[in-house]
């Protein structure tokens, strides 16, 4: 082997044309074609030998140049040996750290091709292609300038058809321009500028082909490379870091920095504030991150990694403002009020992005009123009974229940509370944060309250003094109105309403369709409470809190009508607050509500006094209370019941009416099996009392009541206590069931609240009684009736077709007689089958008038016996009025 080619070269020997070409390259500037055009030649010749060896076997090189094969090379040509110069030219441009980046000098070198003839040129241009291609850490700015003066993509297709796609590839990268400006690396020192730029690279290489952690792993090693004043390397520079999650307190710097230059671009401000934003986080300064974040998230730019960030930041550091962040966060997109006809779409709504992000949160994870406020929140319907305690507990000390309240608020909140968030202000950042985002939909809550058409024209409604003016269709949700929605939307905001809108409301809606207001009618009619008149003006300028005040008073009153076992357990726990007037109703029960001696619901209720109208009212939601059996006559379970007596409420009625108390007892011990247990209570009630003695005894019996003493000067007590006594007489039967004018009266006695609780108490057991004889009897599945069913002896018929069935009788009858005055004194068959008739017209009276009966039965004992007797007065009970409900004879007639 001619081993002067590699030492010319400066390279051992090898086959990689690439080694080859790089230390050819290297040794140019050594060999300047003008200053030693011998060296050059001699430098050419080793280069094209060691390309051929590289590309033939190594028997061609190894000869002796004598016994070689290869021709002795031809003398360069004049064009060759110019073309070289520039080659050499170009090479010694790239080598030089001061001049390889700067765009004048490459102008400078492409000006030099003037001084050459074209032809010298055209050989140039492809070799300097070459060279460029071969050189790592070139400036692609730099050699594209020259690409486009030597026009190599317009002629690359001629001179490189095999290597196109390789060649064009490469200019392509050329057109994307330098990553930063090269100018900025230092001038002094080539190795230090290939290794800034080959860092930058790999770390944008990683950055867009491999994982964030290669990433991380990349920047995080230990090394040395000069970082020039370049603000677009920075920004890409730090952005890597973020997405590699490096901590880089220097990068933190120049983002501020960054950020407070003059005559920055805005997009340029966003993103340093994003690095900076994450480098506070990576940093671990919360704070400052935080606020960065906050920002970031008002900026408009990256609010979903806003968002995303803050909601992380809060279930670390603030956990309990989570779910008041997502409710803050809805963005919900409303249409202008006045832009749309589809006014659907100018109501704020949840997204399912909040919805999703509700759904995630365990509420087992937070308190009783923040996990009732996640339930509320994902509930279709927000129903406000979902939060009382929430609102309860909010007397405006705490800040968290206050923003909580105004979340809360702008579902359930008027005009007013609306207002409060938008007047409302915090020094906490975060909370401050989420405010801001409640006042933004608040403004869109009110807007459409204040200006949507249909809300308008329905408050004109409810407002309008004319009592009977009916409610429009269009509101009517028995009319399947088409705008109900809005005011049951409206309906869910509480405020003061004045009377003529109360009866409004009493009288085209039902308490279902109220919402928060179902409990106001109601009290209002039934003269039950008052609910408090809002503060004026002038004590809300003074003190705001006032107006909060007065509502948190009346979802007081909606709370423990509601929930009022939850309710007192509040205000024991809570003792100092709501301290009420002494002329306000509900501080009797509030006090009861106070007292620290119960533990149980049982207990609590015995401390109650239920002989207060408003009491009874407010206790229907009790637990196992009586009231709360009193309202759901369809629940009873008279086996629950019978255990109650023996003990949750054996000391609420042990002091109360023993005759109401012996009738209570004898409705639910009325079985064979507990004729003994019933007979021992009745006489514990009795004692030596000969009246109540009379009274246990005729209930024993089934009997009629006896005119007391005890109500002999009080008609209004007999009277109800007689209908009691006659309908325990009436459901004893087997079949015995109430007709429709004693259910009204039983219902009418139940509903009083100014009546006796027990009283009350016996009309809906008998109610339910009647629901369950009822349920029996329509279980029989007994046949449809008919007025022609004559020869149906358990069959019924109204007074119509007995009329009928009697005149047909009265017919046959008639037309009897007739023939057998015609053929009286000649006996045939005619005879026979009048006779027949005649009976037949006997039964079908008799048929007819059980049947009668059966229609006015309503399961009375002795009944038909007494009925049968009463015929002798003209059929006097057969015009008796039908029963109009199914009893053990069918249906009544259509």
């Amino acid at each position: 082997m001619n081993e002067d080619i590699w030492h010319l070269l400066g390279i051992v020997p090898t086959k990689d044309i690439a080694v080859i070409r790089q230390a050819y390259r290297t040794k140019l500037p050594d060999y300047h074609p003008e200053r030693d055009p011998e060296g050059f030649k001699a430098l050419r010749q080793a280069y094209d030998n060691a390309i051929l060896y590289a590309q033939s076997t190594e028997t061609v090189i190894d000869q002796p140049q004598a016994e070689s094969e290869v021709k002795p090379n031809d003398p360069l040509s004049d064009e060759q040996i110019q073309a070289n110069e520039i080659c050499a030219a170009y090479q010694a441009l790239l080598n030089d750290p001061n001049r390889c980046y700067k765009i004048d000098e490459w102008q400078k070198f492409i000006g030099s091709f003037y001084d050459y003839p074209m032809a010298v040129i055209d050989i140039a241009k492809w070799q300097l292609l070459e060279i460029s291609y071969e050189t790592t850490n070139i400036s692609q700015s730099c050699v594209n300038l020259l690409a486009e003066n030597l026009r190599w993509r317009q002629q690359l297709i001629s001179q490189y058809p095999d290597q196109y796609e390789h060649y064009n590839n490469f200019l392509k990268y050329l057109e994307g321009g330098d990553f930063f400006d090269y100018t900025a690396l230092p001038t002094t020192n080539k190795p230090i500028q290939n290794v800034t730029i080959e860092y930058v690279y790999n770390a944008k290489w990683i950055y867009w082909e491999q994982r964030s952690a290669d990433l991380y792993a990349y920047l995080q090693q230990d090394t040395v490379i000069y970082l020039p004043d370049d603000k677009t390397l920075m920004l890409a520079l730090s952005y890597w870091h973020c997405v590699a999650e490096l901590e880089n307190q220097a990068i933190l710097d120049y983002a501020l920095s960054a950020i407070t230059q003059p005559d920055q671009a805005e997009h340029l401000i966003i993103e340093w504030k994003y690095i900076a934003a994450n480098q506070y986080t990576l940093l671990n300064n919360k704070q400052q991150a935080l606020q960065a974040w906050i920002d970031l998230y008002h900026s408009g730019h990256y609010v979903e990694k806003a968002e995303s960030w803050i909601a992380g930041w809060c279930a670390y550091y603030a956990s309990n403002y989570l779910p008041l962040l997502f409710v803050a966060l809805n963005d919900s997109y409303c249409l202008e009020v006045d832009k749309t006809d589809n006014y659907l779409f100018t109501i704020p709504q949840f997204t399912p992005t909040t919805i999703a992000r509700l759904a995630k949160i365990d509420p087992s994870e937070y308190n009783t009123e923040i996990a009732d406020f996640i339930n509320w929140a994902l509930s279709t319907n927000w129903n406000y009974r979902q939060i009382l305690s929430m609102l309860l507990l909010d007397d405006g000390s705490n800040r968290l229940l206050r923003l909580y309240r105004h979340a809360i608020m702008l579902r359930h909140g008027n005009e007013t509370m609306l207002q409060q968030i938008l007047d409302e202000q915090s020094d906490d950042p975060f909370e401050q944060f989420i405010l801001t985002n409640l006042k933004r939909q608040a403004k869109q809550h009110l807007a459409w309250l204040s200006r949507l058409t249909p809300v308008k024209e329905f408050k004109a409604w409810l407002y309008d003094n004319n009592e009977n003016l009916p409610i429009p269709a269009r509101f009517d949700p028995d009319e399947n109105g088409n705008q109900f929605l809005y005011s049951r939307l409206f309906l869910d905001r509480f405020d003061h309403l004045p009377d003529i809108a109360i009866l409004h409301l009493y009288k085209n809606l039902n308490y279902t369709h109220m919402e928060m207001y179902d409990w106001v009618v109601y009290f209002k009619f039934q003269n039950v409470y008052q609910l408090p008149s809002p503060p004026n003006d002038n004590t809300i300028f003074y003190n705001k809190n006032n107006y909060w005040q007065w509502y948190r008073e009346c979802i007081l009153a909606l709370a423990i009508v509601n929930s009022p076992f939850k309710t007192a357990q509040y205000l024991q726990q809570h003792s100092n607050t709501f301290n009420l007037s002494n002329n306000n109703a509900l501080k009797p029960i509030i006090e009861i509500f106070k007292n620290p001696k119960w533990q149980t619901s049982d207990e609590l209720y015995s401390l109650i006094n239920n002989d207060n109208k408003l009491i009874n009212s407010m206790l229907i939601s009790y637990p196992d209370s009586i009231e709360s059996f009193i309202d759901e006559p369809n629940n009873v379970d008279f086996n629950d019941i019978e255990q109650k007596l023996a003990h949750s409420w054996h000391a609420k009625l042990k002091n109360g009416n023993r005759i109401y108390l012996m009738f209570l007892y004898k409705i639910v011990l009325n079985k064979p099996s507990q004729a003994k247990q019933l007979d021992q209570i009745l006489k514990n009630f009795a004692g030596d009392d000969k009246a109540l003695i009379k009274v246990a005894t005729n209930l024993q019996k089934s009997g009629d009541l006896p005119y007391l003493n005890n109500f002999k000067q009080n008609a209004s007590h007999h009277q109800p206590a007689q209908l009691i006594q006659s309908m325990i007489a009436l459901l004893s039967q087997k079949y015995g069931i109430c007709s429709e004018t004693e259910l009204e009266k039983l219902e009418e006695l139940k509903d009083n609240t100014d009546n006796d609780l027990i009283l009350r108490l016996c009309a809906t057991l008998l109610l339910a009684q009647n629901n369950q004889k009822q349920a029996y009897l329509n279980s029989l599945s007994l046949p449809k009736n008919e007025w022609t069913q004559f020869w149906r002896w358990n069959g019924r018929t109204d007074l119509s077709g007995f009329a009928k069935q009697l005149f047909v009788s009265l017919i046959i009858i008639a037309y009897g007689k007739t023939f057998m005055d015609i053929y009286n004194q000649t006996p045939n068959i005619f005879s026979v089958l009048l006779t027949i008739s005649y009976i037949f017209a006997g039964i079908n009276i008799v048929f007819a008038i059980k049947r009668r009966l059966n229609d006015s039965y309503q399961g009375q004992k002795y009944f038909f016996s007494i009925n049968t007797f009463l015929l002798i007065f003209l059929l006097y009970p057969c015009y008796q009025p039908s029963f109009t409900q199914l009893n053990r004879f069918g249906p009544p007639l259509e």
